[in-house]
């Protein structure tokens, strides 16, 4: 599967050592459900580096770029919950894009994930879907970043320590293993680029907010002991 709407917000970041374990839980329970119960958000996943950095990474999907400058958005940016005024000041080395989708293919979603930042590639529209030939590797992104939707001004943003970074454009290349990718992605030949690998933490699509976390299933009376 690639890529479920035509725009992102990619989001890198690391954290002070002793918000880890609150930054998941508020991430889980509270800040992806949030996000994806605004109209336009399709999908959330969050990623942990096993190779360069900053440590987290968080990919959302959504219909289209506008949705990143809506009023459903906006709104929640700007009435941060106590829980999130509490994480944001964590927050260190934050790079954030909101980008369209300039090319995505896939087969499905890879168990890990490398994120190239660049300021412009020449050629690397053409190299990058060749890689969906290559070993292990599943999909292929490649996203623009729209200046306008990513700098608007937020109390959210209020909260961090620094400005957000910006990257101009963003490639990712998902697939079954970091030496999968590792190989297909040297061929690009990159200089000048921001390189990390990510696994898979956490994944969450906007019917699993709306179905919400209570258990289904033929076999879930009789678990209750009801006979």
């Amino acid at each position: 599967m690639s890529l479920r709407g035509d725009a992102v917000i990619a989001i890198w970041q690391d954290l002070v050592p002793e918000a880890k374990e609150d930054f998941r839980e508020w991430h889980n329970r509270q800040h992806v459900p949030e996000r994806l119960s605004i109209p336009g958000f399709l999908r959330a996943r969050r990623l942990v580096a096993v190779q360069g950095g900053p440590e987290f990474y968080t990919l959302y999907e959504l219909d289209q770029i506008d949705t990143a400058t809506s009023n459903g958005y906006l709104n929640r940016l700007n009435a941060p919950t106590e829980w999130t005024q509490r994480i944001m000041p964590k927050f260190r080395n934050m790079a954030r894009s909101a980008c369209s989708v300039v090319f995505s293919a896939g087969l499905g979603d890879g168990g890990f994930m490398m994120t190239v930042r660049v300021s412009g590639v020449p050629g690397l529209l053409d190299t990058l879907p060749l890689l969906m030939r290559d070993p292990g590797i599943v999909s292929v992104h490649w996203c623009a970043a729209d200046n306008s939707a990513s700098g608007i001004e937020t109390k959210e943003k209020a909260f961090r320590s620094s400005a957000d970074l910006i990257p101009e454009y963003v490639a990712m290349v998902e697939g079954t293993s970091p030496e999968n990718i590792r190989d297909a992605v040297a061929r690009l030949r990159l200089k000048d680029a921001d390189i990390a690998i990510y696994r898979l933490e956490h994944c969450a699509a906007k019917d699993d907010v709306e179905t919400g976390p209570e258990p289904r299933g033929a076999g879930l009376e009789h678990a209750r002991g009801v006979s």
